[in-house]
């Protein structure tokens, strides 16, 4: 039985480019590992190619006995369109991912079958019903598998290897942040690999630069003092990035800091959220203090490494004060690379759901669920200062003066070749938020 798994095109994003073959794609390329993954755990019996529709072109009269087709909410549009027509042709569709997850109705309209959370244990199964013609319209949640049976992702099938690569050690995570989407589709507390399957796969990795693609790291600090101390032993010389949180980072001891550094570490990606305490208190992220971010970010670059910053406009408790508020603050944290968003209510995460109880939902155009446009009424400013200021912050961040400024810094605080990553995604993020937010 031939298998087929499609990534669709994403339309917004940093790693979204014009061009596919372009140098950019390459040097700025996120690593995509769903599919590979799905690959990995799909039995050896069965013949899997990948298309990532960001990268290749997608063949609708390619041989397959069964389309697997990952779906966020802001691709949904484009994987609709692509179920649709490989089903007008024939073939057996299956649709997993967030949005599915969370609106398997909805979904069901366009597949076959739909596969509900992760699917290390129905994944298999599904394949085996399947071909003995016995496929259901839908495979529930299925958390009964160990993370040490989990075979590597099948990294041949990677066709576009960009510069960074990437791996994964632990599935779920312990904060139930409203808007988040990972709490939600990930309902079994946390799964964590061996860390000698991660560190081995690490080692076969071609990339000298890769991203710990957690929730964060720093929700099991003994798990990953274990893993910079087994990446030391192993001699593993590359350079990573991984998810971190204020209240770990700021408080965590002086070895486990030294280590991460020595392992290779040359940046933290951290969800600030705000600089309004009031905000994170409501979204239920009140380990963030606002008051600790300055000293937690020092203490990071005392150590050789960054600190990206997430930053999300749109809250209840803004007002179109906190963009000039935000500028002057991440000017004071010296930030060295920074996401702007603005607040999207994703389907099952509680924020969608009293969004849409309170009549503020002015969209369900899945498309436009991208961090990037405003879908939904906010309580104290109009859609349109909402936008404006998401996009002076961004602008005036990703200045180019600013950007080199900040990037001389990032090199002398990491020593590192892999400073290249922070110091390239200033770069990147500049394209990215100059095309979509239009300055």
């Amino acid at each position: 039985m031939k298998v087929l798994l499609v990534f669709p095109r994403i339309e917004h994003g940093a790693s979204t480019f014009r061009d596919k073959d372009s140098w950019e794609s390459f040097l700025f390329g996120y690593p995509i590992l769903t599919l590979p993954h799905l690959a990995g755990i799909t039995p050896k019996k069965y013949e899997v190619r990948i298309v990532n529709e960001n990268l290749d072109t997608l063949d609708f009269n390619e041989e397959a006995d069964i389309v697997g087709i990952t779906c966020y909410t802001m691709t949904a549009p484009r994987v609709y369109q692509i179920a649709d027509e490989f089903r007008r042709r024939g073939k057996k569709v299956v649709l997993g991912g967030y949005h599915p997850t969370a609106m398997p109705d909805e979904a069901g309209k366009h597949a076959d079958s739909i596969v509900l959370g992760m699917a290390e244990a129905s994944w298999p199964r599904l394949l085996k019903d399947a071909e003995n013609g016995k496929l259901k319209p839908i495979y529930e949640r299925d958390i009964d598998f160990d993370m040490a049976d989990v075979p590597p992702i099948r990294r041949d099938l990677i066709t576009h290897n960009p510069l960074q690569g990437a791996v994964q050690t632990t599935r779920g995570c312990t904060n139930r942040c409203e808007f988040c989407a990972i709490s939600s589709f990930c309902q079994h507390g946390i799964k964590q690999r061996p860390i000698k399957n991660v560190v081995e796969e690490i080692k076969q990795m071609p990339n000298r630069l890769y991203v710990i693609h957690d929730p964060h790291l720093t929700q099991n600090r003994k798990y990953a003092l274990e893993l910079f101390k087994e990446l030391i032993k192993q001699k593993v010389r590359k350079s990573w990035v991984a998810n971190g949180t204020t209240n770990v980072l700021g408080t965590v001891d002086d070895e486990w800091l030294t280590l991460a550094h020595k392992s290779g570490c040359v940046e933290w990606f951290v969800g600030f959220e705000s600089v309004s305490q009031e905000a994170l208190d409501s979204i239920k992220k009140a380990h963030n203090k606002v008051e600790n971010f300055k000293k937690m970010i020092k203490r990071i670059h005392d150590y050789g490494m960054t600190i990206q910053g997430g930053i999300i406009f749109g809250f209840d408790e803004d007002t179109p004060d906190i963009f000039d508020t935000t500028i002057e603050k991440l000017n004071e944290l010296e930030i060295d690379v920074l996401e702007v968003n603005i607040l999207t209510p994703y389907p099952g995460t509680p924020l969608y759901d009293k969004m849409e109880r309170e009549g503020r939902l002015t969209t369900k155009d899945w498309s436009r669920y991208n961090q990037i446009d405003v879908v939904f009424t906010p309580k104290q400013m109009t859609e349109k200062e909402l936008s404006d200021g998401a996009r002076k912050v961004a602008k005036e961040f990703y200045s180019w003066s600013s950007i080199i400024r900040r990037n001389l810094k990032i090199f002398a605080t990491t020593k590192k070749i892999g400073g290249m990553i922070p110091a390239g995604t200033n770069i990147n993020f500049r394209r990215y938020y100059k095309r979509d937010f239009s300055f």
